[in-house]
């Protein structure tokens, strides 16, 4: 209520009422936040710190690790059949993997929830063993406004995320003579956790799979094979024309392309029990299928009321896309390594996420679960031979049947197409990115960590020449073996307390106390230059002795019970000096109201003067 009369007192001019509203509403404001924006930025926040880096090497070409044809020429022989524990070597590694993941995804729903709305959620991530990593799979549908929706498969490459783990493995070991304290206290190995991160020259792949459900009419269906288009894969130019599919949902168009050479009767040649789930790779001519990487038809068994053979028609797609590794290390171990996608150097030409773009060009449109992103198209597409391929899906010793067939059967829901191709689908996706990520397997981490002493028995490993990131940590390396090796740069950051503004709270806390620093410079200055201050009238009791010694005014009378009307509030008040009339003392009093501006210049207080005296016989005021 003071500070409205004093708004809308007469006497005020409009600038002035402004200023003095914003000084003091800005003045409590900056008061009540000073405490605590001074108690956020006391608060020391965790954050990781640069800890060094280095290059590390692994004993195989770009070609080796990332290449752009895969046959089967370097897989060995056994891998055509596989165990329950697999060899890593092989293509089908760890399909135990993608078997569990399979498993707890078909029981997520109870199976009434699950024939009734034909969806079921992935339960999150497939976590693949390495030599020494712990490798996430990541799978995803990708949605599409028309058309099949492409499920999508991602993981980390083998060799490179047991090299980085290796290394960060090596990096925590450097760190056990070297201390926070110089000397004191406990290792900086024991004390945090830390994160190792490959950002350049790394790429991993991902995989697309998509299919169409079909039938082969008879023994003699003569018919061309037709693929469906895969969505940010294939050039939308390149159908041969459109086909009505049949789902649980309805029917829809779909664009497909035609394979010049293959018919539908050549898939009854496929091998295999007719009572099984059966696959049939098929390459894909370039020209045709740009982008693809290799088709494959599924027999499906047959249903009871079948007269005709069931069969899927999947289009895949596989490629290399640059990424950033990261390996998490605390005190009791190292976790899972994780990645994140990058955008390629040279974009081509991008489309909207509706259509469907050439492998040429790029944009980041879908994400697995934050973790990684996908872009339209790998930035090195692979062209996958039926002979490598056919490793994907093995003889499983025990089952005597398929791999697929052995995925398959466990989720297959009786009479349920739509479920066999999603199904499908995601195998496929899984197999196939989960092979890729295998090239190169036999490659390792090379070089000697720099040690303290002479030599490696000599001393431990040089914690503090790492953390400085002088130069190469790895060395006995031979530059002439090494010239076609790949090379990855190693950045290491150790996590710790510090007082930093990467967050919103401590910027709003310096803005505060900024705003605070100028309250205070401001008045400082003021002071200094016009020589105006006082500290008479500092607390509560020095004014009221300030009032008592004042003479009494009628703009105040009723209100010696409380002050209910706004009209008080928009009296000016001033100090002023009243002259004694018995004698030449002078003492200072409060007067409400207007005052003649000669009254005012005569009775102003004067700097540097001694205020004090009371008269004996106070006038009143009429």
């Amino acid at each position: 209520m003071e500070l409205w009369g004093a708004m809308k007192a007469d006497f005020q001019r409009p600038l002035r009422k402004v200023g003095l509203f914003a000084l003091v509403v800005g003045g409590i404001v900056v008061a009540v936040a000073s405490g605590p924006s001074s108690a956020i930025l006391l608060i020391p926040r965790i954050q990781l710190w640069p800890a060094g880096n280095t290059h590390i090497w692994i004993n195989a070409t770009a070609d080796q690790i990332w290449p752009a044809c895969i046959d089967g020429t370097n897989i060995p022989e056994a891998c055509s059949s596989v165990g329950v524990e697999a060899s890593n070597v092989c293509p089908a590694s760890e399909w135990n993997a993608i078997r569990d993941f399979l498993a707890v995804r078909t029981q997520l729903l109870p199976r009434s929830y699950q024939d009734r709305f034909r969806h079921i959620q992935n339960p999150g991530t497939i976590l693949l063993h390495g030599k020494s990593s712990t490798r996430n799979m990541y799978l995803a549908q990708i949605f599409v406004s028309k058309g099949p929706k492409p499920q999508c498969a991602t993981t980390q490459q083998a060799v490179i995320a047991d090299a980085l783990v290796a290394a960060a493995g090596l990096w925590q070991l450097s760190l056990v003579n070297v201390t926070a304290g110089a000397g004191h206290g406990s290792p900086l190995s024991d004390q945090s956790e830390s994160a190792h991160r490959v950002a350049s020259n790394y790429s991993q792949p991902y995989s697309t799979a998509v299919c169409i459900a079909d039938q082969i009419q008879n023994q003699f269906d003569s018919r061309q094979l037709g693929f469906p288009i895969l969505p940010f894969t294939n050039p939308p130019s390149s159908a041969t024309r459109e086909r009505i599919v049949y789902t649980n949902w309805g029917k829809s168009s779909t664009k497909i392309i035609e394979h010049p050479y293959y018919s539908f009767h050549q898939l009854l040649e496929t091998p295999g029990d007719p009572l099984d789930y059966r696959l049939r790779w098929i390459e894909l001519p370039r020209d045709m299928f740009s982008g693809s990487s290799i088709g494959v038809a599924v027999l499906l068994p047959p249903r009871l009321d079948d007269s005709e053979y069931n069969v899927l028609l999947c289009n895949l797609a596989a490629g290399w896309s640059l990424s950033s590794l990261i390996a998490r290390v605390s005190p009791v171990g190292i976790g899972t390594t994780e990645s994140t996608a990058k955008e390629a150097e040279n974009k081509g030409e991008t489309f909207p996420i509706s259509e469907v773009r050439t492998p040429e060009a790029y944009q980041k449109i879908d994400t697995f679960g934050g973790v990684y992103q996908r872009p339209d198209f790998p930035q090195k597409p692979i062209n996958i031979s039926k002979n490598w391929a056919q490793y994907l899906d093995p003889s499983v010793e025990g089952f005597n049947t398929s791999l697929f067939n052995v995925l398959s059967k466990e989720n297959a829901f009786p009479r349920v197409t739509d479920h066999d191709k999603l199904t499908a689908e995601k195998i496929l996706a899984m197999l196939l990115v989960n092979g890729l990520a295998r090239t190169g397997w036999g490659s390792t981490l090379q070089g000697d960590v720099k040690s303290v002493g002479l030599n490696r028995e000599d001393g431990g490993l040089d914690g503090n020449y790492w953390l400085s990131g002088k130069g190469a940590v790895f060395q006995n390396i031979d530059p002439a073996q090494s010239r076609d090796w790949v090379s990855l740069r190693l950045d290491s950051s150790l996590q710790g307390y510090a007082y930093n503004t990467l967050t919103t709270p401590p910027r709003i806390a310096i803005a505060v106390l900024m705003v605070y620093c100028l309250l205070v410079v401001g008045h400082t200055l003021y002071t200094g230059i016009t020589g105006i201050s006082s500290n008479s009238w500092d607390t509560i009791a020095e004014v009221t002795a300030l009032a008592m010694n004042s003479s009494p005014t009628a703009a105040l009378r009723n209100t010696c019970a409380g002050i209910t009307e706004l009209h008080i509030f928009k009296l000016p008040v001033r100090i002023l000096v009243s002259r004694d009339e018995e004698g030449e003392g002078e003492h200072l009093e409060l007067v409400f109201g207007s005052v003649d501006k000669e009254k005012i210049s005569e009775r102003t207080i004067k700097a540097n003067r001694t205020y004090g005296t009371l008269p004996k016989n106070p006038i009143q005021e009429e």
